[in-house]
């Protein structure tokens, strides 16, 4: 069985990393680009609100963080890529760290009124901040990423660094869920008071949640803004945090693994959702809906089932 899995693995990981090879359509591989900068979000979402508990409707907020403090550290100041994206990464868990002390004690409605609020004020800012972010212009030009001088432009270029990202973020996530420090996000999204009557500092553990969920919207947003080459407060609606959370309820918000697929069902079912336009926030909404009664634990969540029907068969 463990061969088996092995091997499966193994074909996995070739078809990933040939894929530019056999996927010729640009836009298609484009999509998936796409879809691997919103699984690195949903990653940090699910650290969030899968194993902590704790519902954010904020995450476009810190998404857009990332993405204007690496632009503008890339054309104000020619700061490579990759120390641009670590400055993201502070940025954002700065204000993971501000957002998260003071809705410590929410939770339900009111932590996701907070977490709207905190999305719509870092759009607002971006959108009136004009001297800094050229307002509803935007950025325009936002340099492409080096590596030892090789410039990341292509869609197949971009496809292996962004898929990098994904892989070292899952792994990294992976073994955080797998230690003590996941245990305990779970153990407080069972029984948040059980667990603080333990001696356990849940307050601490929930703010570090909220920041590790910034860390992973930071980097996404780096990523973002380079492979876009423009952005604008428009990048970063409450759309954007509903698309994110209906990524990793649909995918299964109680593993890092569903948030990942949940990231690329979504986006890539988002194309053909355009012909809805306006109502496509409804359309998730129901999709959303229909999720929670008939799938509570997420597309993942019915692979997990077939396979334990399996080992009782067996």
């Amino acid at each position: 069985m463990e061969k088996n899995k092995k091997i499966f693995l193994l074909i996995g990981a070739v078809l990933i990393l040939t894929l530019p090879f056999y996927v010729k359509n640009l836009y298609y591989l484009h999509v998936i680009n796409l879809a691997g900068i919103y699984a690195l979000v949903t990653i940090g979402l699910n650290i969030l609100s899968g194993y902590t508990g704790q519902t954010s409707m904020g995450q476009a907020g810190f998404f857009a963080i990332g993405t204007y403090v690496s632009a503008l550290a890339m054309m104000n100041f020619d700061i490579p890529f990759f120390v641009a994206a670590i400055l993201s990464i502070i940025v954002s868990l700065i204000f993971g760290l501000l957002i998260s002390i003071p809705t410590m004690k929410l939770s339900g409605p009111y932590l996701v009124l907070a977490t709207v609020g905190f999305g719509e004020i870092i759009r607002l800012v971006l959108l009136n901040w004009t001297p800094v972010t050229k307002g509803a212009a935007g950025l325009t030009g936002i340099p492409y990423p080096e590596i030892f001088g090789l410039q990341i432009k292509t869609e197949p270029q971009f496809f292996y660094l962004i898929f990098a990202f994904v892989v070292l973020g899952t792994y990294i996530a992976i073994r955080l869920t797998k230690s003590k420090v996941g245990r305990t996000l779970s153990a407080i999204r069972e029984d948040e008071i059980s667990t603080e009557a333990m001696g356990v500092p849940v307050d601490k553990y929930k703010i570090a949640a909220f920041a590790i969920s910034a860390m992973f919207a930071g980097i996404a947003g780096a990523l973002f803004g380079s492979f876009s080459g423009v952005t604008s407060p428009d990048n970063f609606t409450f759309d954007e945090s509903v698309a994110f959370l209906c990524m990793s309820v649909i995918g299964g918000n109680k593993t890092i693994l569903g948030g990942i697929f949940g990231a690329f069902v979504l986006t890539i079912l988002s194309e053909y959702l355009r012909v809805f336009q306006g109502a496509r926030l409804i359309v998730y909404g129901l999709i959303l809906v229909l999720t929670v009664i008939y799938m509570p634990n997420g597309l993942v969540g019915i692979f997990n089932d077939l396979k334990n029907k399996k080992a009782k068969v067996q």
